[in-house]
């Protein structure tokens, strides 16, 4: 009986691990006395890459690619002959981390289990830049694990909850 209990507290410990860890969060910041409403069209500002991860031209075509997409879908224009009203920048960045784990019975009936998990978390921060002053008027920031298994498909939803969020602010700011 102990063990099945046990194994059904270890079960459920790791399953909630599992969906805290590829669970991307988001953040942003924004100029609150900024119009957003003068933000039409849009091109992208130009990239450094101080990442290993920021440098695989793969993941920087899909990220690109998801951002034009979306801030197209969502109204914004690409301009790319003409001064848009907006650049934007995009930077992304990578570090290994940890995951502890302790399960097992609880301490008075003696021994422990750890587990320690190596993952890489990933981070896209995205930067809109008014074209005429030059002054940043949105960053917005999700983070995640990072698989090479669907990246495609994690960047597609990081960039989606960056632009829904961004659209949330600018109704703030407006």
């Amino acid at each position: 009986m102990r063990i099945v209990r046990a194994l059904g507290v270890l079960a459920l410990v790791l399953c909630a691990s599992a969906g805290a860890a590829s669970a991307q969060s988001v953040q942003s910041d924004f100029d609150r006395s900024f119009d957003f409403s003068k933000l039409r069209t849009f091109n992208f500002a130009a990239q450094r890459f101080d990442d290993a991860l920021a440098h695989d031209s793969l993941n920087d075509g899909r990220v690109r690619h998801a951002l034009e997409t979306r801030l197209m879908a969502s109204g914004f224009g690409m301009e790319e002959l003409e001064r848009p009203d907006f650049a934007v920048a995009y930077y992304v960045t990578s570090r290994n981390k940890f995951s502890v784990q302790d399960y097992g019975p609880p301490r008075w009936f003696g021994r422990r289990d750890v587990r320690v998990d190596e993952y890489t978390e990933g981070t896209l921060t995205v930067d809109l830049v008014d074209v005429r002053t030059g002054q940043l008027v949105w960053r917005g920031r999700v983070s995640g694990t990072v698989e090479l298994k669907g990246n495609d498909k994690k960047i597609d939803k990081a960039v989606d909850k960056l632009v829904r969020q961004l659209l949330k602010d600018a109704k703030k700011g407006a």
